[in-house]
């Protein structure tokens, strides 16, 4: 029996190595082929010059700035008018709660496409085309995070909501020192969501942005690998720079994910 055991664990320990490597091959391509590769493709020994030619070739670095203020300034909004929007709908005995989530779930069912047209004609008459404000303003609020948030805060304890109440606690207090604290891995989660969205958006600012100065680092790998197309290993270096962001971001949540996916298997 105690064979048997240790025979099955072996072999889902294999299975999880042979998995975890087909989900990390693309990504290690990217690494070795932008430190590797030379310009008639052939392995090098490993060196930082295709890093140095992508970012001479474009303003990667300047691309990558423009993304992390799009990503802080989208995921910011997000969350904040997701946790307002949700707590009015959950703690502030709003007249027809369910009507007022509706219309946020009602934004989840109309496809993106249709909204584009008005959102860019709304952006050139406020005269912010070709600006960074103009790639994340019009996703300030989500109805998914919405979502996200009045569902944890519809299974929050009432009996600690009482005694927050009993001991005083305003609104704010108790979104603050008792609510959110105890919600954190559903705010880590929406922000890891909507950080990864803002991070990975192409088409809008694509469309809304003419310079490369104020384009973000999707759509400048985009031109890069049109202008260094017969350098691989250049084009790989600018896909290493645009991932890498994403990946810290992700190690650096790993044990909360984790934590929250467990915890919502118990319940």
């Amino acid at each position: 029996m105690v064979r048997r055991s240790k025979l099955s664990q072996t072999l889902m320990v294999a299975l999880g190595i042979v998995l975890a490597l087909i989900v990390l091959l693309p990504v290690l391509y990217i690494f070795v082929g932008a430190l590797t590769f030379n310009a008639s493709g052939v392995v090098k020994a490993p060196t930082l010059s295709n890093f140095t030619t992508a970012a001479t070739s474009m303003p990667l670095v300047r691309q990558v700035g423009n993304s992390i203020i799009v990503t802080i300034c989208q995921t910011l909004g997000q969350i904040v008018t997701a946790i307002l929007a949700a707590y009015a709908i959950v703690f502030c005995n709003l007249k027809r709660p369910q009507l007022w989530m509706m219309v946020f779930l009602l934004s989840l069912m109309i496809p993106g496409e249709t909204t584009i047209l008005s959102n860019y004609l709304n952006v050139t008459s406020w005269g912010l085309m070709d600006t960074v404000i103009a790639v994340f303003l019009p996703y300030l609020v989500q109805g998914f995070t919405v979502f996200l948030f009045r569902q944890a805060f519809q299974s929050f304890p009432s009996e600690l909501r009482d005694a927050s109440q009993i001991d005083g606690a305003g609104h704010f207090r108790f979104m603050f020192h008792v609510l959110l604290p105890i919600t954190k891995p559903t705010v880590i989660a929406a922000t890891i969501n909507s950080a990864v969205a803002a991070w990975n958006g192409y088409f809008w600012p694509l469309l809304v942005t003419n310079s490369p100065e104020t384009r973000t680092i999707q759509v400048g790998i985009t031109q890069l690998s049109g202008a260094e197309s017969s350098h691989m290993g250049v084009v790989l270096a600018g896909s290493a720079i645009a991932i890498i962001p994403t990946l810290i971001l992700t190690l650096a949540f790993n044990k909360s994910l984790r934590g929250m996916t467990v915890a919502g298997g118990i319940k």
